[in-house]
C-alpha cells in the first residue's frame, strides 16, 4: 500500500504496539500493524513491554522442563530478531524514534539474574538484541515515556481488572497509555479545581495470541490490536484504539492487512 499524499501532516504519528509476546504473537494481527507502518509517514514506533513472551526463563516454567526448550532462550532472541524487530524496522523512516519497554515479561530474565548472579552481562535482551546500537531507547520496567503531554507505561504496576483504565488515570492525574492487560478500555477523569483539566486514561489490546496456552481454553476479553498516537505541536495528543479483526482494521478510510 503506497503512502497517500493528501494533506502536509501537522501532527507527528506514533505507533504503539503491546503486549506481541513473541513468539506467541498473532501473526496476521502483527502483519496489519506492519502494513500500516508502511503505509504511513511515521515519527515513533513504541514496544511497550512484554515483546518477547520470555518462557524459557520464567519463573512460572522453574523446574518444569517440558515447558521449557534446550536452546529455547537463544531460540526466542533469534526469533524476536528476525520476525518482529528487523520487519518493524525496515519499514520504518531511518529517523523514526524507536522505543523499547521492558515488560514483566522481561523482567523475568532479571528474576533468574538474580538468583544466578554469575550470568550477569552474559544473559541481556538489550545487549543480544543490540538495542543500543539499533537506537532503540530502552525503558527499564516500571519507567515511564512521555509524547507531549501523554505518559506510556507497561502497567504491571497499575495492575488489571475492569477498572483498570480508571485505576491508571487516577495514578498518572494525567493522560495516560498502558498495556499488559491484553485489552482495550478508556476512562476519563476531571480536575474538581480546575474543571478544564480533563485526563484519559487508555488500555490497549495485544498483538500476542488471544488465546494463550496458560488459558487451557477459558474465556477471556482479550483482543487484539495496538494503538495510535497523534502528538500535536502544543503537546496535547489524540489516541486511537486500533480493534484487529480476522486480520484487518480500518483507519482514515483505508483497509490494512489481510483479512
Amino acid at each position: 500500500m503506497s503512502k497517500s499524499p493528501g494533506r502536509k501532516r501537522r501532527s507527528k504519528l506514533w505507533v504503539v504496539l503491546s503486549d506481541i509476546h513473541s513468539p506467541e504473537e498473532d501473526r496476521s494481527a502483527f502483519e496489519a500493524a506492519l502494513d500500516f507502518i508502511d503505509a504511513n509517514d511515521v515519527y515513533g514506533v513504541i514496544l511497550l513491554g512484554d515483546n518477547m513472551d520470555c518462557a524459557n526463563v520464567s519463573r512460572h516454567t522453574k523446574s518444569r522442563p517440558g515447558l521449557r526448550k534446550r536452546g529455547g532462550w537463544q531460540y526466542e532472541l533469534d526469533y524476536f530478531d528476525e520476525n518482529i524487530l528487523t520487519p518493524i524496522e525496515r519499514r520504518i523512516p531511518p529517523k523514526c524514534k524507536k522505543v523499547f519497554f521492558m515488560g514483566n515479561h522481561e523482567a523475568w530474565l532479571q528474576q533468574l539474574l538474580e538468583e544466578m548472579p554469575e550470568l550477569e552481562g552474559a544473559l541481556s535482551i538489550e545487549n543480544s538484541l543490540r538495542l543500543a546500537d539499533r537506537d532503540w531507547n530502552v525503558i527499564e520496567q516500571g519507567e515511564s515515556y512521555q509524547i507531549g503531554k501523554t505518559f506510556l507505561i507497561h502497567g504491571d504496576q497499575i495492575g488489571s481488572g475492569m477498572y483498570v483504565a480508571k485505576k491508571l488515570v487516577d495514578s498518572f492525574c494525567a493522560t495516560a497509555i498502558m498495556g499488559h492487560v491484553h485489552t482495550g478500555s478508556m476512562f476519563t477523569k476531571v480536575s474538581q479545581v480546575k474543571t478544564r483539566d480533563k485526563w484519559a486514561a487508555y488500555t490497549l489490546p495485544t498483538l500476542g495470541t488471544v488465546s494463550p496456552r496458560y488459558a487451557k481454553g477459558r474465556p477471556n476479553a482479550f483482543t487484539s490490536g495496538f494503538g495510535i498516537v497523534e502528538e500535536w505541536p502544543n503537546g496535547l495528543t489524540n489516541i486511537y484504539i486500533v480493534m484487529i479483526s480476522d486480520g484487518c482494521f480500518a483507519y482514515g478510510g483505508q483497509l490494512y492487512g489481510k483479512g
